[in-house]
């Protein structure tokens, strides 16, 4: 899919590469305890990983089971160190965490 974008240089060809979608998750780092509870996580960008400071709440999204790209997923909304609030989840199919963005 292509679409023609006009610049003050003119008309140019975006490709459908180009486009990313909004919101889209990130990957994050998490460190867990003995229990299975997240202590810290590394953002993606960031050079040093924060402590949680509390898990606020947390809840699991199982759908979509009947479709060939199941969801399964634990979602975490996490204070850390800093006073950031961040919605995490651990994708259970691919055993991998990320960070939703609002």
């Amino acid at each position: 899919m292509r679409s023609l974008i006009k610049t003050s240089e003119g008309l140019i060809k975006r490709q459908k590469s180009d486009l990313r979608p909004l919101n889209a998750p990130s990957p994050v780092r998490v460190q867990t305890d003995a229990q299975g509870r997240i202590v810290s996580l590394w953002r993606q960008g960031r050079l040093t990983p924060r402590s949680i400071a509390a898990i606020q709440d947390h809840w699991r999204i199982d759908d979509e089971w009947w479709r060939e790209h199941t969801i399964s997923r634990i979602y975490y909304e996490l204070l850390l160190d800093d006073g950031t609030l961040l919605t995490v989840y651990h994708d259970l199919i691919a055993d991998a965490w990320f960070e939703q963005r609002s």
